[in-house]
């Protein structure tokens, strides 16, 4: 299968897929006796005490806020803001259809998802493990999308009971990763004058002249197994004038094709440029245990990927270090690699935060939805706890889409010993923008830090091979992204590899803390900094301190 064919959806095909789809509506009609059969009721229970309600009455709450009389005992129990709360999260819309449901159910995060969302539903998860995954993909392909109302009316049952208070949790698990997260760059402009930076990131982007060699290569990792590899070295590199490395870290079930282009754009500007497949969490090893063809894996595999990275920096000082610098290094990841990086730059991994967060998985008045943090806590407690990976050759960190919290927290993240450039996508739903990018980078104090927030972006805006996926996952002008992340790599490596300050206009300062870019649909918002007030703006009524630990 090509690199990045299926990034993050576990290497499934298409067709797979389709009969994946089938298969599940087939069970249902089989169990039910009639694909007809839905929840006419919904039963709300709070504690030992249940009310019920008609399906069609809470669907007239959840489009227009209008009370029928069934209704008003329940709303009795909650607080305004609950109230408003539990009408969102009824009507929110997330951006997946069927196939893309289907998808991610069908992957080992999308069950372990299921089992957060079933705290939901009064039920034993036997029973609602099934009819929910139902119930989910049918909810999908009503128009309208992916509503949780849409989810209930599907539900193969006439009467189905409700936790109340884990549907409130369910509300601010979806605020903070994605009912927040469009209106971000209003929130963070308005009422300010933000600097439009001019054509400067579109010349960054510009191919270079500088020939280079690609050079595959493989060598033995940590614990035996063979790690293909691939570098790029500029022509125009010589022991009197070494090139600066670039070390690049694909993310999860992904591969190094995903991110190639850019590093086939720093090789024609003179950069020598090395990348991976990880050993354990590559497209590529994922297929083979679905296939049967491999073992699967360690447990958290993922969590010492950058000792890969600093042994892909040995090899290639072995084998061209006369041309090359290995000493200042650049480094760029993305998703799982975005997390790799950063640890390379010297956040501190914080085991036990990571413990105490992880509980909520357990708790069944939490739901927990962020794929980002249900994926870290998949394991956590089976590895050896080793918190440092900083690598000092590392100079600076590029990190797309990273994901990120909780395994960094407020207080190891501190340990951050190099600029850092994080981009994060508003309609990223697999490592959230608030959560995972936003609040991780409020805690950031490293000077020369700067987060990039790209509007419409989604966690694939920025990888090639990822064409035959639904467009809501993808997002817009895939070809845009790509010369973006060209220019802003380029951009910040030159200004802190080579010390040339090429992009000046992209740059904050203290009159002018925010910069704008790029254009429609993927605008670009770039800042040095990020204020608690600036986050409570853009999620207002939640409690921060909460969302950190919890990483939520």
């Amino acid at each position: 299968m090509d690199a990045g064919d299926h990034a993050g959806i576990d290497g499934i095909t298409m067709g797979r897929l389709r009969f994946w789809l089938g298969s599940l509506i087939t069970g249902l009609v089989v169990s039910s006796g009639s694909v007809t059969v839905a929840a006419e009721r919904i039963v709300f229970r709070f504690g030992e005490l249940a009310r019920d309600v008609s399906v069609p009455e809470l669907r007239q709450f959840s489009e227009t806020g209008a009370v029928a009389p069934e209704l008003q005992p329940i709303l009795q129990r909650l607080k305004p803001a609950e109230q408003l709360a539990l009408r969102r999260v009824l009507s929110q819309p997330l951006p997946v259809d069927e196939v893309s449901v289907s998808n991610l159910l069908s992957t080992p995060l999308g069950r372990r998802s299921l089992q957060q969302l079933v705290k939901v539903l009064d039920q034993p998860a036997s029973v609602a493990e099934p009819a929910l995954s139902s119930a989910l993909v049918l909810g999908a392909a009503k128009p309208g999308g992916l509503r949780l109302i849409n989810v209930l009316e599907a539900y193969p049952t006439q009467r189905l009971p409700v936790n109340v208070a884990a549907v409130l949790s369910l509300e601010q698990s979806l605020t903070l990763g994605m009912a927040q997260q469009e209106a971000m760059f209003d929130i963070l402009t308005s009422g300010k004058t933000v600097p439009v930076a001019g054509s400067e990131l579109t010349a960054l982007s510009v191919e270079g002249s500088i020939p280079f060699r690609q050079i595959p290569f493989q060598f033995q990792g940590r614990d035996g197994e063979r790690i293909s590899a691939i570098a790029y070295l500029p022509e125009s590199s010589t022991a009197a004038s070494p090139a600066p490395l670039v070390a690049i870290a694909p993310g999860l079930n992904s591969n190094m094709n995903a991110l190639l282009y850019v590093g086939r754009h720093l090789a024609s500007h003179g950069y020598a440029v090395a990348s991976l497949n990880f050993p354990f969490t590559s497209a590529d090893a994922v297929q083979a245990v679905i296939q049967g063809t491999a073992l699967i894996p360690p447990v958290n595999a993922w969590f010492a990927q950058p000792l890969d990275v600093s042994a892909l920096i040995d090899q290639v000082e072995q084998r061209w270090g006369a041309r090359v610098d290995t000493q200042r290094v650049g480094v760029l990841g993305q998703s799982l690699g975005g997390y790799t990086v950063t640890a390379l730059a010297g956040a501190e991994l914080d085991w036990a935060a990571l413990d105490r967060q992880c509980l909520q998985l357990s708790d069944p008045k939490v739901v927990v939805l962020n794929p980002a943090m249900v994926w870290q806590c998949s394991g956590h407690d089976q590895v050896s706890q080793r918190k440092s990976f900083r690598d000092p050759r590392v100079k600076v960190a590029v990190a797309v889409n990273p994901v990120i919290n909780p395994i960094f927290s407020a207080t190891s993240i501190q340990a951050l010993a190099v600029p850092i450039l994080m981009v994060s996508g508003s309609n990223d739903i697999f490592a959230p923008s608030i959560s995972q990018q936003l609040i991780p980078f409020s805690w950031i104090q490293q000077p020369g830090s700067l987060l990039v927030l790209q509007r419409n972006g989604t966690h694939l805006s920025f990888l090639e091979g990822t064409s035959d996926l639904p467009p809501k996952v993808l997002g817009p002008d895939l070809p845009l992204a790509r010369r973006q992340l060209k220019g802003m790599a380029r951009g910040f490596f030159d200004q802190l590899l080579r010390l040339q300050p090429v992009m000046p206009s992209l740059l904050p300062t203290p009159t002018d803390p925010l910069v704008a870019a790029g254009r429609d649909p993927l605008k670009l918002l770039v800042m040095p900094r990020l204020s608690r007030q600036q986050l409570e703006r853009v999620a207002p009524g939640l409690d921060l301190d909460q969302a950190a630990a919890s990483g939520l």
